[in-house]
């Protein structure tokens, strides 16, 4: 509801289609992730969510280089000669996944999800503070059903 804009309404029904598969597929990621972490038995959750982060980081790098390979081969290239700039981004995204994982060794995927949605508000808030837009009602609604969503998953989840 926040992202899309109202012309684009009249789209049918694949960017709904996409979007929700997209979701259903990132929210299974955030439970086998999870999974995975547990299924180590480590007796330290940093250790077991670190080498679950680094399996799949490596597992992304290998699938993503081998079709880029395979079908986008001066794609590879240019990043391969791109590496240098690259690397604080790297770092960051890396460093980020490694607090995503962290949460998940310590709670069930849907509290760290639900927690998450904070940073719609804080996306909220940069563009209005640092870009000076509004808030359109379309965004208003969306943020409205992402704030009940939350609050479902709570309610309904006492363990968490």
């Amino acid at each position: 509801m926040i992202s899309i804009k109202p012309q684009n309404l009249t789209g049918g029904t694949r960017p709904a289609l996409l979007g929700l598969s997209s979701a259903a597929l990132f929210a299974a990621s955030a439970v086998g992730y999870r999974g995975a972490i547990l299924a180590l038995h480590q007796t330290s959750y940093v250790l077991g969510a670190t080498f679950s982060l680094a399996a799949g980081l490596s597992f992304q790098t290998m699938l993503l280089s081998g079709w880029l390979l395979l079908f986008d081969r001066k794609t590879l290239l240019a990043l391969m000669r791109l590496w240098r700039p690259s690397l604080l981004a790297g770092f960051a995204g890396a460093t980020a996944s490694q607090f995503w994982f962290l949460a998940f060794a310590l709670a069930t995927a849907a509290s760290v999800r639900t927690l998450a949605l904070v940073e719609v508000f804080f996306a909220q808030a940069v563009t209005r503070f640092v870009f000076r837009q509004k808030t359109s009602l379309h965004e208003a609604v969306g943020i409205v059903a992402l704030l009940a969503g939350a609050v479902l998953i709570v309610w309904f989840n006492p363990k968490s």
